[in-house]
């Protein structure tokens, strides 16, 4: 709603504005009347949370009543990532394009004890391990389990766009565009030193490996915003706020493979999905342009956000069909040279 209300200030601006040189809204750019080139580059320290990586294993202690249960939280780091990208300033209608590449790869690792035994894992290859037929409501208990946890993002933008000034402080800059690329989960887990129920076989050791892989590409649509807080000459202080959305056409795949150093494997196999895939995004913070000649330097410094819904989607043992949102937020800073 926000963005739609953002939209359509840009567009009644546009048509309410003087006219200059045949073309409502004069151009942002330093020579409207010339095409140019921009590169920017932008550092991206950034955290990632996902529902469903809350609750990896449980510990359940005592066996008898009273109990309690412990869930194992896994917190992904903080880590670097990069973005990158080529605009091209039209001279028809002062039009202007932008293409960019973002990646980030993040990692979460935790381990947990308990002593006798009453770990239990959360995934359902765990709960089939000698139990073809589902029995019982749990599957074996564990002394030590730990958890890998990677995430690879990498996203490609195409837009269209036109930044003009709606007033003599503030611009506007409304684009469509495309967005496209992948989101690859992988899972790696190891469960050690079972205590299974009667009938069951023992081991040391089993290892279950999951995969979510997501892929899509869609429309997307958004606004730019800034304004100008301190104007001299050649350098300009601005606040900045970049809001934008995307529904794109996703496909995802699965893997669940559980082996036991027994030679005991379990493989869960769940189906494709096709489903539309949306995300929003948000970046605010300040900016700091300087005029060298017919160039243009400008940093920006601030917070991004980005909400990736339905992402998360394989079979859990407590929750069934997963369809849970991905998070990645933090801090992003960005140069880019025009001219």
């Amino acid at each position: 709603m926000k963005m739609a209300l953002l939209l359509s200030f840009g567009l009644c601006s546009t048509l309410l504005a003087e006219t200059a040189k045949g073309i409502p809204n004069l151009s942002t750019r330093l020579n409207g009347e010339n095409t140019t080139i921009d590169c920017f580059a932008t550092l991206l320290v950034w955290n990632a949370r996902e529902i469903g990586a809350d609750c990896w294993a449980e510990v359940i202690t005592p066996v008898a009543a009273p109990t309690s249960n412990s869930l194992a939280q896994l917190n992904f780091d903080w880590n670097p990532g990069f973005r990158v990208g080529l605009g091209y300033g039209m001279e028809y209608d002062q039009w202007d394009t932008q293409l960019f590449f973002t990646w980030f790869h993040t990692k979460g690792v935790d381990h947990i004890s308990s002593v006798p035994g009453a770990i239990h894992s959360t995934f359902i290859g765990n709960f089939y391990i000698d139990n073809a037929t589902g029995a019982g409501i749990s599957g074996p208990t564990y002394r030590e389990a730990s958890i890998d946890w990677t995430i690879r993002f990498n996203m490609f933008d195409g837009e269209l766009g036109r930044n003009y000034w709606v007033s003599h402080a503030l611009s506007l800059r409304p684009f469509v565009g495309i967005k496209g690329g992948w989101i690859h989960q992988k899972i790696d887990t190891k469960w050690e030193f079972a205590t299974t129920p009667i009938g069951f076989s023992a081991y040391n050791l089993g290892k279950e490996n999951l995969k979510n892989n997501f892929w899509g590409i869609g429309p997307s649509a958004g606004v730019n915003m800034r304004w100008d807080l301190l104007q001299r000459p050649s350098d300009t202080l601005h606040l900045f706020g970049d809001f934008s959305g995307a529904l794109m056409w996703g496909h995802w795949t699965f893997g669940d493979l559980f082996q036991n150093d027994l030679g005991q494997t379990v493989t869960v196999n769940v189906p494709n999905v096709n489903s539309g895939a949306t995300m929003m995004r948000t970046f605010m913070g300040f900016g700091w342009n300087t005029n060298i000649g017919q160039t243009v330097l400008t940093t920006r410094l601030g917070y991004e956000s980005q909400f990736w819904l339905d992402q998360l989607q394989f079979y859990s043992f407590v929750g069934g069909t997963l369809n849970t949102a991905l998070t990645l937020q933090g801090g992003s800073l960005e140069l880019s040279y025009d001219f």
